[in-house]
């Protein structure tokens, strides 16, 4: 069986700052079943795909949300108080978020189109994909984990907090 970890205790939405951190934690966990799941393509091809379709899942609802809370809430509260390296910083990290979606797209692209079952191009493809997507993913939540908590706690105000928070908490429903 191919086991996606069990998510860790999560932080609530009414601590933006900690939730990103903690949403970081999960999307490791779904990085770490895409590298695990590509050798099972081809001896158990269902079961596979399955971990991948739930990778997705995950991408395509709070993946996206994440991203959005980041450049929709974080960011334009941040830019007035940054240095311009912090600034360059930031571009940077929104860089990322654009490759790292095209490269989850070609990803989620070559899976749809994969032959039923997967032949060896496909599944040397998709190890390719997802090994390229996780290495920027990494490097990312590494960067981002190092420097942005101390970059926004010094930044925003209790009222931006509070205010991302409520953004946050709209973005998923709630």
């Amino acid at each position: 069986m191919i086991n996606i970890r069990a998510t860790p205790a999560h932080a609530t939405l009414d601590s933006p700052i900690d939730h990103l951190n903690a949403c970081h934690r999960r999307i490791e966990e779904r990085l770490d079943t895409l590298e695990r799941v590509g050798p099972h393509l081809l001896t158990n091809t269902a079961e596979a795909l399955a971990a991948i379709q739930s990778v997705f899942a995950f991408f395509d609802s709070s993946g996206v949300n994440h991203t959005a809370d980041e450049e929709q809430s974080f960011f334009p509260r941040l830019s007035a108080n940054l240095t311009p390296e912090e600034r360059q910083f930031l571009s940077d990290l929104e860089n990322e978020h654009a490759r790292a979606e095209a490269i989850y797209a070609s990803l989620k692209n070559h899976v749809a189109n994969m032959a039923r079952p997967p032949a060896a191009p496909d599944q040397l493809r998709f190890t390719e994909l997802a090994a390229a997507l996780c290495a920027l993913y990494r490097q990312h939540i590494q960067n981002e984990d190092a420097r942005f908590p101390g970059i926004a706690n010094r930044s925003l105000s209790a009222a931006d907090l509070e205010a991302i928070a409520t953004e946050m908490k709209t973005r998923r429903g709630l």
